[in-house]
């Protein structure tokens, strides 16, 4: 049911590496734990880059916090992600990271829930924003657990990201395709400004199609009726949108120049 101490260890240093590689964490930032037994979970190390890990820096820890081996001080956000585990007992990974674009939306204290591609509609959903508690604190660990049991993944205000799955891979996967998304959604929205989104029974019939179950509270803001099955247009021939401006910047601008003719 579990993987062993040294199959984890080699996920934790993989994905440490992924992570690092693709720029989700910097300096000693992020952790990454398994569980490895009934009461048993692997980890990273506090102040240690995630691109560096090598198996005997690893933590295991049970579930109340007490080490059981290593020789590494534990992760600071080992509260948090035992909180994760004890919501639900079929989780298997958790990941937390600080992506640069999911990041964005936790400093909005912004949802995530545009209706974009197959992927992120299915595999992310919706996803919240926890509010902002102290990192490495017992509130923040309470914070996140309301969202266990809803959803795969939530941000943290201020702060970053945590994914959770039934496997390593899954959890990691979790994340990624939720920093896609997130990319996919500040481009679409203030860059290109249009989109044509997937509608609500497109969702359905994907869920029914592939034998998926998505969480009501998961379900992303999508329309009754959609576009995306017309004819596509030329993106050659669509017109360069100029730069708007609002009345109140229009105003700061005119009395700038009218200050500047005075002078």
């Amino acid at each position: 049911m579990y993987l062993s101490d040294a199959e984890a260890k080699e996920r934790i240093c993989s994905i440490g590496r992924k992570m690092y590689q693709k720029q989700f964490v910097a300096a000693n930032d992020g952790n990454i734990t398994i569980r490895v037994g009934e009461n048993a979970v692997m980890m990273t190390p506090t102040g240690v880059s995630k691109g560096d890990l090598t198996p005997e820096m690893l933590i295991k820890a049970d579930f109340g916090g007490n080490i059981l081996e290593g020789t590494y001080e534990p992760t600071s956000e080992m509260p948090m992600h035992l909180r994760i585990y004890k919501e639900d007992d079929t989780i298997q990974s958790t990941a937390h990271a600080h992506p640069i674009f999911l990041c964005c939306f936790a400093n909005m204290g912004a949802e995530l829930d545009l209706s974009l591609t197959t992927a992120t509609v299915a595999i992310s959903g919706k996803i919240p924003v926890a509010p902002y508690c102290n990192p490495g604190s017992l509130e923040l660990a309470e914070s996140v657990a309301p969202y266990v049991k809803d959803f795969n993944v939530v941000m943290l205000a201020n702060h970053g990201s945590i994914s959770w799955g039934h496997s390593p891979d899954e959890a990691w996967y979790i994340l990624e395709e939720a920093e896609n998304y997130a990319k996919l959604a500040i481009l679409q929205k203030y860059i290109l400004r249009e989109f044509r989104p997937i509608s609500k029974p497109q969702i359905k019939k994907l869920a029914d199609t592939h034998g998926l179950t998505i969480n009501p509270k998961r379900l992303v803001n999508a329309p009754d009726t959609t576009n995306n099955t017309e004819q596509a247009s030329s993106f050659a021939g669509r017109p360069i949108p100029g730069v708007t401006l609002d009345d109140a910047t229009i105003e700061r601008i005119a009395e700038a120049v009218a200050r500047k003719l005075k002078s």
